[in-house]
């Protein structure tokens, strides 16, 4: 029961991060379409999208289901996933008119501009968040040291 409650609780927290990001991005498209709201519906498909993006994370970075595959690998693996779901939710949401071909294009450029723009700004993150961790362990052993 317990593993059961933490992985709800990973999937719950990365749900949050992708919900608050895809309400974002939805409210600028609105802004630059020159809509001023949001429907429910479009909340509920990010509400979900979100809650897809969890799962999918959870199992593309959890050693139990993908083995010893690299980061870049499982970074692949999340992002080809993602994108299946996210040409189902077009077709099935009617994003866009999907009969035009270019329109596909525009869609899977955004899509993929988005993915590695969001990935690239995580590492940096983290990254800059390690090595501040570094340099508070490093001034801590100093002090300590004395």
């Amino acid at each position: 029961m317990k593993k059961v409650i933490q992985l709800i609780a990973a999937i719950k927290t990365v749900a949050m991060f992708a919900f608050t990001g895809g309400m974002m991005l939805s409210v600028f498209a609105s802004m630059f379409l020159g809509k001023e709201s949001i429907s429910i519906d479009h909340i509920w498909q990010i509400i979900f999208l979100s809650l897809i993006y969890g799962s999918l994370q959870f199992f593309a970075f959890s050693e139990k289901t993908v083995g010893q595959m690299s980061k870049n690998s499982r970074m692949a693996l999340l992002g080809v996933s993602m994108l299946a779901v996210f040409v189902l939710f077009a077709l099935i949401f009617e994003w866009f008119p999907v009969q035009n071909p270019i329109n596909w294009l525009i869609f899977v450029g955004l899509y993929i501009a988005t993915f590695f723009g969001a990935v690239l700004a995580f590492r940096t993150a983290f990254r800059l968040g390690g090595m501040k961790y570094n340099e508070l362990l490093t001034a801590y052993k100093a002090h300590s040291e004395s």
